[in-house]
């Protein structure tokens, strides 16, 4: 997949049409989800795909920003077994597989759930799993346009290089070096250092990941050969929707890279070197370049 592409042009759709995905694309998404990538392999995971019939009138009051589920023709639901990082896990693949519906015209969405159990229970599901994410997916109403600006081209003067995002949605984004540090918390990186490391890209892409409330939780410390990644930790945000979130940033940066520079792979956990970071953030996770 055109990782680049996929990303600087997905968006989150909430209202969507009555018409289902082709039966050719849904078994060409369906076997993605079965083959796909993990963030971390040696955890089993279920992947099943429902219609509306199935889910919606079961899950909706249950499932969904305030108990309002989104309605939608399809749903994938990730099962998942009971270890540490399953849910980060849960995150990253759900995401991928949300990324390969955009490739081939299918749009999706995030959808929040406060108990597994429940999920379990109203779908008649028969497991000794939990589930870990849920997304609906289907043809979307309306078309959002995502435009990028400023794009980085290589053998030019990269001192104003700039990468922003302008959607038909109201989606404010911080600006990359509001998010990206050298060596230190607070020594904030520029753009001539990332393009000189060959990071601008992946960390650009990793910036436009979705979040809950796109509040833009994550930050990160390049030292030397190294990436770090931090996750603030906010009131309101419950401990589910923090491990999505940094699941699928660690997606975004992961592919971007292995599309640009080289193979990679993130260590879940925190570090001995803290970097000064403040007390709202965690460091959750760090590669090797």
């Amino acid at each position: 997949m055109d990782y680049k592409n996929l990303i600087t042009t997905k968006f989150a759709v909430r209202d969507y049409k009555e018409k289902e995905v082709d039966q050719k694309t849904m078994k060409a998404i369906q076997e993605y989800a079965r083959k796909g990538e993990r963030l971390i392999p040696d955890i089993e995971v279920d992947i099943r795909f429902m219609g509306e019939k199935e889910v919606y009138t079961q899950l909706d009051g249950f499932a969904g920003y305030q108990g309002n589920l989104i309605k939608g023709p399809h749903y994938m639901i990730v099962l998942s077994e009971k270890k540490e990082y399953a849910v980060e896990n849960g995150g990253y693949i759900g995401e991928e597989v949300s990324l390969k519906a955009h490739e081939l015209g299918v749009d999706s969405c995030w959808i929040t759930f406060s108990d597994s159990k429940t999920v379990i229970e109203k779908l008649n599901i028969v497991t000794d799993k939990e589930v870990v994410a849920l997304l609906v997916l289907g043809y979307g109403k309306g078309k959002a346009q995502k435009t990028i600006l400023g794009k980085v081209k290589t053998g030019g003067n990269y001192t104003k290089a700039d990468m922003s995002v302008k959607s038909s949605y109201s989606n404010k984004r911080l600006p990359i070096e509001e998010m990206v540090y050298m060596g230190e918390w607070e020594k904030k990186a520029t753009v001539d250092e990332l393009l000189d490391r060959a990071l601008y890209e992946p960390l650009s892409c990793a910036t436009m990941a979705p979040s809950t409330l796109s509040r833009q939780p994550w930050r990160f410390i390049i030292d030397g050969g190294k990436v770090i990644l931090a996750l603030r930790k906010e009131e309101g945000i419950q401990p589910y929707e923090e491990k999505i979130d940094a699941g699928i940033v660690m997606l975004y940066f992961e592919v971007v890279v292995e599309q640009t520079l080289c193979k990679m792979k993130w260590q879940l956990g925190s570090v001995e070197n803290q970097y000064g970071v403040p007390e709202e953030y965690e460091i959750v996770a760090v590669c090797n370049m």
